[in-house]
């Protein structure tokens, strides 16, 4: 689901032709108030944010974040950051280059520039065709698996001894292309529904207030129609009723916290709305297909 007004020029990129390449991939936490840049990245820039809030400038644009949100840079294009005070944020940067895989690896194309030109959206004319040509932000699905790729990529990049870590690598950054091309067909589809921005907003609100607990007659009275009549529009837009896509939330939330921090599992489930541990735990299991305690361990192998 997307929430920017500008959604990035799609382009003709073959994903075939021209492979996403990850040449860089790693997790970085900000400290309070830390700001960073200016820089140039001479690369395609994908930038989930796992936790907290934060700003970045895409050279004259400015892109307010929070947990949960994506933000797409574009070849080249000059970056600031700047970590919340009260809630810094916690960022994946994954960097793509666009080339045949059987072309020679070139060196990491990633350098910073202390004079890079804020007026400018990028710095020079890509070498290969691009997916998008703008940067945007989306906010993937809660059953998007784009932020456990994001993630798995980050730990394969260091893992400089694995025999596999090349074509591992390979497969990850184009299954985070493919995850991010849905979303954006999915947001093209659903948008030209009658109360499409109705549910944007609510799902934002649920987001928002997942760490509590919400009823369906809650959610229905915030958004001023029945519960019916919301979850036929929750269903059109979204594939899921309400209370489902709730769940998907706090899940999808639950596992960048498995995943990336070290609270207790009860303290997880209290965090993402669901106090109870042996709930927390069976739902868990049922939707996740592994305990709480297992998906921590499998994702820090």
């Amino acid at each position: 689901m997307y929430y920017s007004s500008e959604m990035g020029a799609q382009t003709d990129y073959d994903p075939l032709r021209h492979p996403p390449r990850a040449v860089l991939a790693n997790f970085y936490p900000f400290r309070p108030g830390e700001t960073a840049g200016p820089h140039w990245s001479e690369s395609n820039l994908l930038l989930p944010v796992t936790h907290g809030r934060g700003r970045v400038e895409v050279g004259p644009r400015t892109f307010e974040l929070t947990a949960g949100d994506l933000l797409h840079v574009p070849w080249a294009a000059p970056l600031r950051y700047s970590a919340d005070r009260e809630d810094p944020f916690v960022v994946i940067g994954v960097h793509l280059i666009y080339a045949p895989w059987s072309a020679p690896a070139a060196e990491q194309p990633l350098h910073t520039a202390g004079d890079a030109d804020f007026t400018r959206a990028s710095m020079q004319v890509p070498p290969t065709p691009q997916p998008w040509r703008e940067p945007f932000v989306v906010v993937p699905a809660p059953d998007s698996r784009f932020f456990d790729a994001a993630a798995e990529l980050a730990h394969a990049f260091e893992r400089q001894d694995d025999p596999d870590r090349e074509p591992r690598l390979r497969a990850l950054a184009l299954e985070l292309l493919v995850e991010l091309r849905a979303q954006r067909a999915g947001h093209a589809e659903h948008a030209r529904h009658a109360r499409a921005g109705l549910v944007r907003g609510m799902a934002s609100w649920l987001e928002l207030s997942l760490a509590r607990p919400i009823t369906r007659a809650e959610i229905a009275a915030r958004a001023g129609i029945s519960e019916s009549s919301l979850a036929a529009a929750f269903r059109a837009v979204t594939g899921r009723s309400p209370i489902d896509y709730l769940i998907e939330l706090r899940l999808a939330r639950a596992r960048r916290l498995l995943a990336s921090g070290n609270e207790p599992i009860a303290r997880i489930g209290e965090l993402v709305g669901i106090p109870d541990l042996f709930y927390f735990s069976k739902l868990f299991k049922r939707r996740i297909g592994v305990s709480p305690l297992a998906y921590r361990r499998r994702r820090r192998l």
